[in-house]
């Protein structure tokens, strides 16, 4: 059953297995077509021969009824007329059935419809012929015709003329044999091209076969070129693109584990250092060892607010935050976070600001993430904004129909053009773009939280900055059409 068992090789049995079929199938059909052919051919042929000769007896039949001949004169001229055809038999009958002469030296018994069919039909026959198939006395397998010889209305005569099949049948046969080696030809041509087509359609999927064989070792570098059938072509279109997919997020994803062990190797050093130096005999020393404990508190509520943000970015990506999305108002939920807001801006020697335009629609979604976009941006906007700077936070309808836009504007040092692509991944800070002194370090991942978190709602998230004057962060939602 191995030998079956590859795609090609089933191809290849059913190309074999339907040309088969087909000769078969041929080889019926044309050989009872031709051998019906060749018998109404020779039945044509031997019913004009015998329609002539009748016709020629009309005069001698008439003679020898009169007297004025006898039996063996109308012979002799049977004889002298089939002389080059001495496989032909003939007999003549008389009208009551009796045979008058025969080829043979013997005269056949009366015609009746056991022995002679073909006599009893031309007699009974509007035509005036008749014909049958039958053994002769030898044995021999013979086409029989037989034709009334008339005087104006009367008849005279039954003229019977016999020939044997076996030569045409040997011409049918023939003829069947050279068909069916075209056939064959026909089905040895259909059986390469089935060869071709198997070959054709087995290929592509052999490569794709290997490719994946090689993914799964690991080379996710490996590409298949399309080829084969447009269905194949595609799916190996397909398996490529997904390929590239597989390896930019394996890439990626070590991307993200080398940022995150470098992201949690710097507070985690500071830790052991200070606990070192605490344990040399720092500790002695009341004002040092308050400090080191300080900044150690600081670094483990980074690493717990790093932590934390991973596994919510994680949750998210994963689609296993829960997806119940309601009717917000953006309009109460900005407000909330201004507030929540102003007063740490203040102390970080800041002013907020906000301008909220009225909105005639809601947006549909997780009123916590939603908000949590807006804690993110704000955020992120009073951490690298000098002191003495401005935030705002502006509302309004979006650019496209039935969007609405937030925008958190600062007049910060701003980000070189090139870093902007880079700002929603995760883990990356623009060169210029550091912490304002007094302010926690940042985790790198609220602008990446905040743009899966847009895309999850159907909108989208933007950035725009000019060092020295400032950056803004939009996003655009989709609203609730107007009812």
């Amino acid at each position: 059953m191995k030998l079956f068992g590859s795609l090609r090789a089933r191809l290849l049995l059913s190309h074999l297995l339907v040309s088969l079929v087909s000769i078969v199938l041929l080889a019926a059909y044309a050989g009872r077509f031709i051998f019906q052919a060749a018998i109404a051919e020779a039945e044509h042929n031997l019913q004009g021969l015998a329609v002539a000769t009748g016709n020629a007896l009309e005069l001698p039949i008439q003679e020898y009824n009169a007297g004025h001949v006898e039996a063996k004169y109308i012979r002799d001229l049977l004889d002298r007329m089939f002389s080059d055809s001495p496989e032909l038999e003939f007999t003549v009958f008389r009208p009551d059935g009796f045979p008058l002469v025969d080829r043979s030296e013997t005269l056949p018994p009366q015609a009746t419809r056991a022995n002679a069919p073909e006599v009893i039909e031309a007699f009974e026959s509007e035509l005036g012929r008749g014909i049958s198939i039958r053994r002769n006395r030898l044995g021999e397998q013979y086409l029989y015709t037989a034709v009334l010889v008339q005087r104006e209305i009367e008849v005279t005569a039954i003229f019977r003329l016999g020939v044997p099949l076996a030569p045409t049948l040997q011409a049918a046969e023939r003829s069947l044999a050279i068909l069916l080696l075209v056939a064959w030809l026909i089905a040895i041509g259909m059986s390469l091209v089935g060869w071709l087509l198997a070959n054709n359609l087995s290929r592509p999927i052999q490569l794709l076969t290997e490719a994946s064989a090689r993914m799964e070792r690991g080379d996710l570098g490996v590409r298949v070129t399309p080829s084969g059938p447009q269905e194949l072509q595609r799916l190996a279109e397909g398996f490529n693109s997904m390929a590239k997919r597989l390896q930019a997020n394996v890439n990626e994803l070590r991307a993200f584990v080398a940022n995150a062990s470098h992201e949690l190797r710097t507070p985690l050093t500071v830790v052991k250092l200070r606990t070192e130096a605490l344990r040399d005999g720092a500790m002695e020393d009341a004002e040092i060892s308050n400090k080191f404990l300080e900044e150690i508190e600081q670094e483990v509520d980074r690493l717990v607010r790093m932590v934390n943000d991973l596994l919510d970015l994680s949750r998210m990506e994963a689609g296993m935050e829960p997806e119940e999305h309601q009717p917000l108002d953006l309009l109460n939920i900005a407000r909330e976070v201004y507030e929540t807001f102003e007063i740490r801006a203040k102390n970080a020697g800041l002013s907020i600001t906000c301008d909220f335009a009225p909105l005639t629609a809601s947006v549909m979604g997780n009123e916590d993430q939603i908000r949590r976009v807006f804690y993110n941006l704000v955020e992120n906007a009073i951490r690298y904004t000098p002191k003495g700077g401005t935030v705002e936070i502006l509302l309004r309808e979006g650019p496209k129909e039935n969007t609405v836009r937030v925008l958190v504007r600062d007049n910060g040092p701003g980000i070189p053009p090139e870093h902007l692509p880079h700002v929603f991944e995760r883990f990356y800070r623009a060169e210029t773009n550091q912490d304002r002194p007094g302010q926690p370090r940042g985790s790198g991942l609220g602008l990446a939280i905040a743009k899966t978190i847009v895309e999850s709602h159907g909108g989208q998230i933007g950035i725009s900055s000019q060092i020295g004057s400032g950056t803004t962060l939009w996003v655009d939602l989709p609203t609730l059409p107007h009812s």
